[in-house]
């Protein structure tokens, strides 16, 4: 049987037997994924391209003395523009592998095309919500600071005190999205080795010192940061600042007999959107 036209190609030389194999794979190396699990994302059935989503927004209320005998004003806790999300984003990630290579690998082939369909489709998603952090707070395409700077307290101590000044409240919910340079640079700081340094740990989802936030808020490190010209933009951010809304489209294994191949693929469909501008305050990294 011929070892020409195998899919994927470099099936044809790494994984045909008799040849002896490992069963065991070598993971290409990867980026984390933590963006979206950051911001207010709602999982949705019951999307198609083009949809309009009206998120509603609350405001403050305020309280009014008692007087006897008079009715109070009522107040509307709604009364404030929502936030209109389009989902617009419709990507998918098609791997082929034909019969031969299926039934002449050792390696579980297809499970490796369904794994890596799934961190595409992942990666482009985190990708969508950090392209929105140069915007956050008002700053427009420009962030705090200067473009390659060290990370230093006083910028967290400023990031902090905007979002603060801002009633985002404190409730878990902050995040400080930083790629390694800023995580380099935090480590350097005295004030934070105590807390941090001894007790990293294992990375959870991006997720660095999961027990230990630093001003409240999680450290996120992520290389899917967008890059400004010498460094990236970096942002601290509550949860709500960036709405978005997805789905899995379409998980599918579809045998094609005629070609003898088979297609896994993973599509996705969603929007993000800014919805709370000035929950969130961008910065500068050193590096991209």
């Amino acid at each position: 049987m011929s070892l020409s036209a195998r899919i994927p190609s470099t099936a044809g030389t790494n994984l045909f037997v008799p040849a002896l194999y490992s069963n065991k794979v070598i993971d290409a190396a990867k980026k984390d994924l933590v963006a979206w699990d950051a911001i207010a994302g709602d999982w949705r059935n019951d999307l198609v391209k083009g949809n309009i989503l009206y998120i509603p927004k609350t405001n403050v209320v305020d309280a009014i003395e008692i007087v006897v005998n008079t009715k109070g004003a009522a107040t509307n806790p709604l009364n404030t523009t929502g936030v209109t999300l389009t989902i617009d984003q419709w990507y998918q990630a098609p791997v082929d592998i034909d019969d031969m290579t299926m039934k002449q690998s050792q390696v579980r082939v297809e499970s490796i095309a369904v794994e890596e369909s799934a961190y595409a489709i992942k990666v482009i998603m985190d990708t969508s919500v950090c392209t929105l952090f140069s915007v956050l707070g008002g700053y427009s395409a420009t962030a705090y600071g200067t473009d390659g700077q060290t990370l230093s307290d006083d910028i967290l101590i400023y990031c902090m005190e905007t979002l603060d000044e801002a009633d985002v409240p404190r409730d878990g919910k902050r995040s400080l999205m930083i790629d390694p340079s800023a995580m380099a640079d935090m480590i350097k700081i005295d004030k934070f080795v105590s807390a941090m340094y001894v007790q990293l740990g294992a990375v959870e989802n991006g997720v660095v010192a999961k027990n230990h936030p630093i001003y409240g808020c999680s450290i996120r490190v992520t290389n899917n940061l967008v890059t400004k010209s010498v460094g990236s933009y970096a942002c601290m951010l509550h949860a709500k600042a960036i709405a978005s809304a997805a789905q899995i489209e379409n998980a599918f294994v579809l045998p094609y007999p005629d070609l003898h191949t088979t297609r896994y693929s993973c599509d996705a469909l969603w929007g993000v959107k800014v919805a709370q501008e000035y929950w969130g305050v961008p910065f500068y990294t050193r590096k991209t």
